[in-house]
């Protein structure tokens, strides 16, 4: 297990994620190219700064240690905040929030290698989470192990996570199952991805199948497809922000819209995703969707919250500051270029994807903030 203490200068900032994630084509490479003209999307995801973050090799043991007892907000008045208070050391390191990020983190994105580093960034510098990573070994999921947790990250829960090899599912006991069932209706959050590997061409699709396990109470549950390919959509400037289709907004051969009435989907036009699962629901609240497929949902468990996003590009480098090894900066900058100013950056709004999903997922955590003028509260 991996324990990241994301903070920043002062207790007022507040917390969000660490999640790495990933997606690939049916032939595991994230970019195309071409020169037709793009559209230009509403807003920017306030890309991250680069700082060192800390992290290392999680060991699936027990981090131990709960955390959090009542704030106390103006004057003295406790908030309703679950029992947690904002708690600051001596050098002003701040936390509220206790996020698990349980399985692997995505090996594709832009350029088919990219890493997930500005998502740790933003949350070093600009929040006060502290993460627990469960992603070599599976954890036991007891309700001692929960109670730890505000919110849970459900990610590529299998045994190998390699490029085209996913290894094993984990599994998960009916006792497991039924002990997130209880920390759910008790008013933990729950935020499960998918969409970590290929479709075809020798990928065998296990991703979906402990997610949909532990979702198993809930009226969520992801399909094995992968609906959002920027070959098979005739996405000619994709190569513009990495590779990724436009899931949302007014971009050329854009998919899906994003419900502007929803916690989840307020203030998003665009982000960025590739191979994207579709989620089948009957009661569930639909965030994101293209009329027939339905990509991001929430839905209200007794006193939680779960929230579902087919995809996991929104956690790549590349998607974040808008740059990867493969993409050339200039295209950026140079006005007679069809990317001119059309980066993922300015484009696709990333920052506020996870600020409206944690804040839902935590909403028992009245504390939970974060510091970016790119999210609109």
């Amino acid at each position: 297990m991996t324990r990241l203490h994301f903070a920043t200068r002062c207790c007022a900032v507040l917390a969000a994620l660490w999640l790495p994630v990933i997606a690939c084509s049916s032939g595991g490479n994230g970019n195309t190219t071409g020169n037709a003209e793009v559209g230009q999307g509403a807003g920017g995801s306030g890309g991250a700064s680069s700082v060192s973050s800390v992290s290392t090799t999680s060991t699936g043991e027990d981090p131990g240690g709960d955390i959090g007892l009542n704030s106390t907000g103006p004057g003295g008045d406790p908030p309703p905040d679950a029992g947690h208070e904002t708690t600051c050391d001596d050098a002003g390191n701040c936390t509220c929030i206790n996020i698990a990020s349980i399985g692997r983190e995505g090996v594709w994105g832009p350029c088919s290698s990219d890493s997930t580093t500005a998502l740790q960034d933003w949350l070093n510098t600009q929040s006060t989470a502290q993460v627990d990573n469960y992603n070599r070994e599976k954890p036991t999921l007891t309700a001692e192990f929960l109670a730890k947790y505000d919110v849970i990250l459900l990610q590529w829960m299998v045994t190998k996570g390699a490029q085209n090899d996913d290894g094993a599912p984990w599994e998960f006991t009916p006792d497991e199952v039924n002990a997130l069932k209880d920390w759910v209706n008790n008013g933990g959050g729950l935020i499960a991805l998918s969409g970590y590997q290929c479709n075809g061409q020798g990928c065998t699709i296990h991703d979906i199948t402990a997610t949909n396990q532990l979702l198993s109470f809930t009226d969520i549950q992801f399909n094995s497809d992968g609906l959002i390919d920027p070959a098979r959509n005739g996405c000619a400037n994709c190569n513009c922000w990495g590779g990724s289709l436009p899931l949302g907004g007014d971009l050329p051969v854009a998919v899906g819209t994003w419900n502007q009435d929803t916690p989840i989907g307020r203030n998003i036009q665009s982000v960025g995703a590739y191979i994207a699962r579709s989620i089948k629901s009957t009661i569930a609240t639909v965030d994101s969707t293209d009329g027939r497929n339905n990509f991001a949902v929430h839905e209200e468990i007794g006193k939680g919250h779960v929230v579902a996003f087919g995809d996991e590009w929104v956690t790549y480098s590349g998607q974040w500051r808008g740059t990867a090894a493969c993409l050339n900066p200039q295209m950026y900058t140079d006005p007679n270029s069809p990317c001119y100013e059309r980066s993922a950056a300015q484009v696709f709004q990333i920052s506020q994807f996870w600020y409206n999903a944690i804040k839902y997922a935590a909403s028992s955590v009245e504390c939970f903030t974060i510091e970016d003028p790119a999210i609109i509260n």
